[in-house]
């Protein structure tokens, strides 16, 4: 499985990026629920973030909230899922920035890095001081 993302969508503090999962395996992966996400810094120590399954309240956003289907990627294939958050800080303690994410498909699942895939993109969650990232499920 590898795990990517074109970057991070912005709007007035809130923060949207894509994640995408693509099965470079020879059989089929049945995945379902919500991916297991590790926050880290810049040096890949890991962040204390509340991860949410879900939007968590951060924001309503169209199919964010909608429950975990099983899905079957076959080889080649892929899946998506999204994490959002609110670049809002307001505290004396210096903002949550994770440079990097390590991700897996589902609890017990093989832990990898999310790669950013162009140039102009990189993977930069800026958390400030809110310290929660919702996490939508795998969906199509």
């Amino acid at each position: 499985m590898r795990f990517t993302t074109s970057g991070t969508g912005a709007a007035t503090g809130l923060r949207l990026m894509v994640v995408e999962v693509t099965n470079c395996g020879t059989e089929p992966v049945q995945i379902n629920g919500y991916p297991q996400v590790q926050v880290l810094d810049a040096g890949r120590a890991r962040l204390d973030v509340a991860i949410l399954e879900g939007s968590g309240g951060i924001a309503a956003i169209d199919g964010f909230d909608t429950p975990p289907q099983p899905i079957t990627v076959a080889p080649g294939e892929s899946a998506k899922s999204a994490f959002v958050w609110r670049n809002t800080h307001a505290s004396a303690d210096p903002p949550l920035v994770g440079r990097h994410v390590d991700i897996a498909t589902a609890p017990g699942g093989a832990w990898q890095p999310l790669v950013a895939t162009s140039p102009q993109s990189a993977v930069l969650i800026d958390l400030g001081s809110t310290g929660r990232l919702g996490v939508r499920a795998w969906y199509r």
